[in-house]
């Protein structure tokens, strides 16, 4: 029976190369690559595919604190303390714009699906929308009334989700500006969403040591998860849509079934906070950052994870290796997963070569060549690939 039980997530990869508290990372499209921010002014490129080898930009001259790629994985958005947000290829030789997006620090940006737009939020109060493209000013949000920490488009590029120390998450309707809906908080500030793969949802991490999971449609408060003993830094879905990774000042991770309604692993490993976690975008890998300056890259397994067996794993798992107060209480059954006497854990990556990025100035008209032939390239794909469906349709439905 032992055999037949679901697979544990576990640490695949660990790299140290920050000087600085990490504050978002995000996976490429393809996997195969993973953006780390940092207080050090820096991005990192960590090369999963290749063991000695990332590459390093440089180009702000204050803390990053967020970064986003492409859908196509071409370009990276980053955005500063230092008011400028920077737009650039993920290569040592390539090009590079930039602009002052904020008249303050720029807390996040976020590409839309089709990679033409971006959005970005301050301590300005703002929230702006920008053509890629010779970055272009489109509009602004501006009801938030106090800092505004993150700024995400829902799945279809329809909406814009925000969050802000004046305790509020609000949803904009990209098209008309508008506000459509407004979530207020009376215990602390959110610090971070997450828009459900479906689009319908959004999940806020809060400075209260909560999570709470809205319906967008319905305007209601859908779950409540108390997991952690500190404040929550961020939040990730499982593609699939049935989990939640959460990351804390508790120095902990905990991937929440979504289904069932609990917590199912608790995730240790990091020596200071968890500001940073996310998924690859097929489920299989999900990667931890935070204040001890540490990548963490695991295997999730959460393809093979069986609700029905849980109870069961849980009690025999903290048999085996819970002793004295670490034992799970009768509310909390999660699986405690320590790698730090993994293998992976002591074979820390720590002797890759860095290179740094040497980019063309954004003065370079090659840039947005670049830039707009790439939009207009993915444009023209998209089309095709829409007629090529709409004939496979009406070929179907002749031979009918």
């Amino acid at each position: 029976m032992e055999n037949n039980l679901f697979s544990d997530p576990v640490l695949e990869r660990h790299f140290t190369g920050h000087v600085g508290n990490i504050t978002q990372l995000r996976f490429s499209p393809d996997g195969h690559q993973i953006a780390t921010s940092s207080l050090d002014n820096t991005v990192i490129i960590w090369n999963l595919k290749q063991a000695a080898r990332c590459i390093r930009f440089a180009s702000h001259s204050a803390a990053v604190y967020g970064v986003s790629w492409s859908p196509k994985g071409s370009l990276i958005a980053s955005a500063s303390q230092d008011r400028t947000v920077k737009i650039w290829e993920p290569k040592t030789r390539g090009f590079s714009s930039e602009f002052v997006a904020h008249g303050k620090p720029v807390r996040s940006v976020d590409f839309d699906p089709t990679g033409q737009l971006i959005v970005t939020a301050s301590d300005d109060k703002a929230v702006k929308l920008w053509r890629v493209t010779r970055r272009q000013f489109i509009t602004s949000f501006t009801e938030q009334t106090n800092w505004v920490r993150s700024a995400k488009f829902s799945p279809n590029g329809k909406l814009v989700a925000t969050v802000s120390d004046d305790k509020s998450l609000r949803i904009y309707d990209v098209s008309t500006g508008e506000c459509v809906r407004i979530f207020t908080e009376e215990r602390a500030s959110p610090a971070q969403l997450a828009w459900h793969p479906w689009g319908n949802m959004i999940a806020v991490a809060l400075g209260c040591n909560r999570i709470k999971v809205f319906d967008v449609g319905n305007s209601q408060l859908l779950q409540l998860y108390q997991v952690h003993s500190a404040p929550v830094n961020d939040i990730a879905f499982h593609p699939s849509g049935n989990f939640l990774l959460s990351a804390s000042d508790d120095n902990t991770m905990r991937i929440l079934d979504l289904l069932e309604g609990r917590p199912i692993y608790t995730l240790t490993g990091h020596t200071g906070t968890v500001n940073a976690v996310a998924f690859s975008q097929d489920g299989n890998k999900f990667a931890t950052a935070g204040s001890d300056r540490q990548l963490l890259v695991w295997q999730s397994n959460l393809h093979t994870y069986d609700a029905s067996q849980f109870e069961a794993k849980s009690i025999s798992s903290c048999d085996i290796s819970c002793t004295g107060n670490s034992k799970a209480t009768s509310n909390d059954l999660s699986i405690r997963i320590d790698p730090r006497e993994s293998l992976a854990y002591r074979a820390l990556d720590e002797n890759f070569q860095v290179l740094d990025v040497t980019l063309e100035s954004e003065d370079s008209s090659s840039y947005y060549d670049c830039c707009r032939c790439s939009a207009q390239l993915d444009e023209i794909v998209d089309h095709l690939s829409e007629l090529d469906e709409r004939m496979r349709r009406l070929e179907a439905s002749y031979f009918l």
